[in-house]
């Protein structure tokens, strides 16, 4: 199953400043991004036994001018918590009320303003505004909470694909292209990423997210050969091992959790040697483990 919450939890994190620029520009103008703050992402709801959520992308975030604060204390705040939850499902019900808990947990944790975002990656709504939870009585509101999202799939992808930006570039992939030029499209929006600036690991995050969601249909398979060899001879290398490496995470993480269940929680020392373990050796350890009585046995672990 392709893992889209990790997907963009990765992206956020290395191009958090580029996706406010992209969709909320007047709040990046008032942000200052060169010392974030990452922050816990879990999440108690009903402390102390209650259930745990494990929130996406929660950063603090220094700010240009000071924010007065949210109830009206008269206290003026100079860093605030970024919160962005992505949301996979085709419907926007479910997220709702969960918007407003995890508000009402960083606020209550943090005691600062809080920057709630949905990024919805299959439903469109009106592309980009405000959506609402609300709780009622009868013909009482009892509660309303508001919430910025992205709904990626209602918005026109060719400006964010003609950008300068090129998380936008990526994103493009979710949006409404035309279906005509979905070929031509993958190919220069591949060839545009390879050649951008940048560093090798965000321009393969990039790549990477381009290259999943963009797909084609069999029929504009052998253009899209045609124009990429014209216009990045190198670009099917470079998505082969992209590919490659998203076997390969896949097949770790596997091995992980079976371990895991064998052995119990893998202790630090263990965990980094299966993350840097070859192709090779991760295969030698999943047709061996089930015999073997220890981590050490395996090769994982000193004691």
């Amino acid at each position: 199953m392709d893992d889209h919450d990790q997907r963009f939890k990765a992206l956020l994190r290395e191009f958090l400043p580029e996706f406010f620029a992209l969709f909320f520009a007047d709040w990046a103008a008032r942000l200052d991004f060169t010392a974030v703050e990452w922050l816990e992402q879990e999440a108690f709801l009903d402390p102390p036994g209650g259930e745990k959520r494990v929130l996406d992308v929660v950063a603090k975030v220094a700010t240009r001018v000071p924010v007065p604060d949210p109830a009206g204390r008269g206290a003026d705040h100079t860093v605030l918590v970024v919160n962005v939850e992505i949301e996979s499902p085709e419907r926007a019900t479910d997220i709702r009320p969960r918007m407003l808990w995890y508000y009402e947990h960083l606020r209550h944790r943090h005691g600062l303003p809080v920057v709630p975002i949905c990024l919805f990656l299959r439903v469109g709504l009106d592309g980009l505004g405000w959506d609402t939870y609300e709780e009622r009585l009868w013909d009482r509101v009892l509660l309303r909470f508001d919430y910025a999202y992205i709904g990626l799939p209602a918005l026109d992808g060719l400006p964010y694909y003609n950008g300068a930006n090129l998380l936008g570039v990526a994103l493009s992939a979710l949006m409404k292209l035309p279906a005509a030029d979905r070929a031509r499209i993958k190919a220069e929006g591949l060839a545009k990423i390879a050649r951008a600036k940048d560093n090798t690991a965000r321009r393969e995050l990039l790549t990477e997210c381009f290259n999943n969601y963009l797909k084609l249909a069999p029929a504009d398979e052998p253009e899209f050969d045609r124009l990429q060899k014209e216009l990045f001879p190198e670009g099917k290398e470079v998505v082969n091992t992209i590919k490659e490496q998203g076997r390969l995470l896949g097949k770790r993480e596997l091995l992980r959790k079976q371990l895991e269940k064998k052995f119990g929680p893998l202790p630090l020392p263990a965990a980094d040697r299966l993350d840097a373990l070859p192709a090779e050796r991760l295969d030698e350890i999943a047709l061996s483990y089930t015999d073997a009585a220890s981590l050490k046995e395996l090769g994982l672990t000193e004691e």
